[in-house]
């Protein structure tokens, strides 16, 4: 079965756990941050790089084989079933270094996302022993985003979302890395208004998504709106002009500017008035 491998390491899942929080420092979070995306690609350049990086490294060589197998195009579950024979080995000899815990990440989103018929429950369980046995590290914080996805919109138990939503909105509070901090954060606050609960917690939440610096402003102009519109909406007219403000400065040939601009002249005269 596809879970095998992280299955049958739950059974010693405490200890693995204990062995982890007790040897990484949160100061090396940054560093291996850095690492990890050498390995979470799916760009075929990227891919490229890794096999060039494998010299002599017959781990790390085997593993750029089996991105590669996982991302070939057209995409096909056979391709995904034989990268995932490879990341099975890989995880099975070491699942505690870096392309260990990689391979790992990738067994679980193959059950989410590469398979014809998408086994959710078990890619949920496997994301979830990530998490938890991986804390501070970059898959283990992964695998919590994609975790919380699917509880949100991939989870047909009878909880209701407001239940869910307590259950899981102090979950994200040990993640230290700041982009999965601000993906924890975004994904809380539009499930509030996603199930329509509250308005005040999805602007708390995406307010603190916002706050989180970024060296790629582009990839947040959805966000940046978003906060804006519930600034106003809460009467913070200053985040509100900020916001619109940082748009503007960002999104130079986003055809929304003059919509933006027309916004931000009408907040600047609610704040003199």
């Amino acid at each position: 079965m596809l879970i095998d491998s992280i299955s049958r390491l739950m059974l010693k899942g405490a200890i693995v756990l204990f062995a982890i929080c007790a040897t990484v420092p949160v100061h090396g979070a940054e560093e291996w941050e850095t690492d990890a995306l050498l390995l979470y690609n799916t760009a075929s350049p990227d891919i490229n790089d890794l096999r060039a990086r494998s010299t002599g490294d017959e781990r790390l060589r085997k593993y750029a084989m089996a991105l590669g197998m996982l991302h070939r195009q057209p995409a096909q579950e056979e391709n995904a079933m034989l990268a995932k024979s490879v990341f099975d080995k890989l995880f099975a000899i070491n699942p505690n270094d870096d392309v260990g815990m990689a391979s790992g990440y990738y067994l679980a989103r193959i059950l989410h996302r590469h398979l014809d018929q998408p086994d959710l429950g078990s890619a949920r369980a496997a994301y979830q022993y990530l998490f938890e046995t991986y804390p501070r590290r970059f898959f283990g914080e992964l695998a919590f985003l994609k975790y919380l996805l699917l509880e949100f919109y991939g989870n047909d138990s009878s909880e209701s979302p407001v239940n869910r939503l307590a259950r899981l909105e102090g979950m994200g509070d040990r993640l230290i890395i700041p982009n999965m901090r601000r993906g924890y954060h975004r994904s809380i606050g539009e499930a509030y208004l996603s199930y329509d609960l509250s308005e005040t917690k999805a602007y708390e939440h995406l307010k603190a998504a916002y706050d989180i610096a970024t060296s790629v402003p582009e990839t947040q102009l959805e966000l940046i709106l978003k906060v804006s519109e519930l600034a106003e909406s809460h009467g913070d007219l200053g985040v509100a002009i900020a916001a619109l403000q940082k748009f503007l400065k960002v999104a130079r040939r986003d055809e929304r500017r003059p919509e933006v601009e027309l916004r931000l002249a009408d907040l600047k005269r609610q704040l003199l008035n």
